[in-house]
C-alpha cells in the first residue's frame, strides 16, 4: 500500500478515466472551496487515500503531508477538508464505474444467448463502539467484470431490487433478502429478468385460481437431490406476476446444518420458531422469469451459485483493504473514508485486469 501511493502513486493517477479533471470536480462538489494548504484534487485524493486505505489517523496522515511537503495542514483542518470531501469521492467512484460499463465480458456457456449477468447483494458496516450496523455498501457485480455500482446508505437503507436501475437484457442474480414482489416487478419493467432464490412465504404465491398456494405441500414428495419446476402466480398488489419457481431438495446432510442455523436464528431471536421453517431447509428454492425453454431447471441453479461471486468480492474489500473496520464516527468523515476504500478497490481491480491481460515478455 505504501509502494502504490508514493513510488507507485503515478501508476495510479494513469488508472483513472483520462477525462476526469479532479481539480475541477473537487470544486464542483464543493470538497476545494478556497485553495489555501490545498488547492488541487491530486493532493486532496493523496491525503484522503492516506487517511482511508493506508489506514493513517488524521494527526499521522497531516504529519506525512507536512514531512513530505505534499501539504501543511493540522489534523483538525485535515478533518474538515476530508469531511467536505465525500461527495467528491464518490463522483469519483462513478466516474470509474461508469468507464468499466463501456465494456462487457464474455458469460461463457451457461447462458443459452448472449446476456450479461448482474450479481446483488449488500454488506453492513459499523462504526467504532457500535454493537449493530451504521452503514450497508449495496452493491451491483458483473461476473468477469467486477463491480458495476455502489449505493452507500445508513441502516435504514433496505436491500430491495427496487434500489437499483437495470438494463434490458439483463440477468439479475440476488439472494432471498431480496425476494419481494415490488422488487421482481421493478426488474421486470426494465426489461431485465430475474433469478433470485426465495423463501418459502417470503413471496405471495397463488394458483391458477388465485387461491393461496401450498408451496411445502407441493414440494414434500421430492427426494434428496431431485429439482422440480413449475410455474406460478406472485401478486403483486392487485397484479398477478407469471413465474417460475425452480426448487432442488438438499441432501440429507446440507438439511441437517441448515435445519440448525434455523434453530439457532429462532432462540436468538427469542422466538420458538415455525416448525414450516425447518421443513423449508429441505429445499433450495429458487424463483425467476426466465423462459423453461432457453433456460432449463439445471442451468437456473448453476446460474445461481455465480452470486457468491459478489461475496468473494465482498471478503476481499474486508481482508484486504479492511473496510469493515471505519475508525470515523463523523458522518460525512465516515462517507469519504468507505469511499476512498471503494475508489482504491476500483483502480486496483482494473489495474490488475490490465496485467493480466498483458502478454508476457518474450
Amino acid at each position: 500500500m505504501s509502494s502504490l501511493l508514493s513510488s507507485g502513486w503515478g501508476s495510479l493517477l494513469s488508472a483513472l478515466p483520462p477525462s476526469l479533471d479532479l481539480t475541477a470536480l473537487a470544486r464542483s462538489e464543493g470538497a476545494i472551496k478556497r485553495s489555501r494548504r490545498i488547492s488541487d484534487g491530486e493532493t486532496l485524493l493523496r491525503l484522503a487515500l492516506w487517511y482511508g486505505p493506508c489506514g493513517l489517523s488524521l494527526r499521522s496522515a497531516a504529519a506525512l503531508a507536512a514531512g513530505t511537503d505534499t501539504a501543511h495542514l493540522s489534523d483538525v483542518a485535515l478533518l474538515k477538508r476530508l469531511s467536505g470531501s465525500a461527495d467528491w469521492l464518490g463522483a469519483i467512484v462513478a466516474a470509474i464505474l461508469a468507464e468499466r460499463t463501456k465494456v462487457s465480458a464474455p458469460l461463457g456457456a451457461l447462458v443459452a444467448e448472449t446476456r450479461d449477468l448482474v450479481l446483488l447483494d449488500g454488506t453492513a458496516i459499523s462504526q467504532p463502539g457500535s454493537r449493530g450496523s451504521d452503514w450497508v455498501l449495496h452493491s451491483r457485480y458483473k461476473p468477469g467484470h467486477g463491480f458495476s455500482g455502489f449505493d452507500l446508505t445508513d441502516r435504514h437503507g433496505a436491500e430491495t431490487l427496487g434500489r437499483h436501475p437495470f438494463n434490458p437484457g439483463e440477468i439479475v442474480i440476488a439472494d432471498r433478502v431480496y425476494a419481494r414482489g415490488k422488487g421482481l416487478n421493478h426488474v421486470l419493467e426494465q426489461g431485465a429478468d430475474f433469478i433470485v432464490r426465495a423463501g418459502w412465504r417470503s413471496l405471495a404465491l397463488r394458483d391458477e385460481d388465485g387461491k393461496l398456494f401450498d408451496l411445502l405441500g407441493r414440494l414434500r414428495h421430492l427426494k434428496p437431490g431431485e429439482i422440480a419446476d413449475f410455474p406460478i402466480d406472485v401478486a403483486v398488489g392487485k397484479r398477478k406476476l407469471p413465474i417460475r419457481l425452480v426448487v432442488q431438495a438438499r441432501p440429507d446432510d446440507a438439511t441437517q446444518a441448515v435445519v440448525k442455523r434455523v434453530k439457532r436464528k429462532a432462540q436468538k431471536n427469542g422466538r420458538k420458531g415455525d416448525p414450516r421453517s425447518q421443513e423449508a431447509a429441505r429445499y433450495m428454492i429458487i424463483a425467476t422469469s426466465l423462459d423453461p425453454e432457453s433456460y432449463s431447471a439445471a442451468s437456473i441453479l448453476a446460474l445461481y451459485k455465480m452470486r457468491w461471486q459478489i461475496e468473494l468480492a465482498f471478503k476481499r474489500l474486508k481482508s484486504l483493504l479492511n473496510i469493515d473496520r471505519l475508525p470515523a464516527k463523523n458522518r460525512n468523515l465516515a462517507r469519504a473514508w468507505l469511499n476512498a476504500h471503494l475508489l482504491l478497490a476500483l483502480l486496483i481491480d482494473d489495474m490488475t485486469q490490465q496485467v493480466l491481460d498483458s502478454p508476457p515478455c518474450a
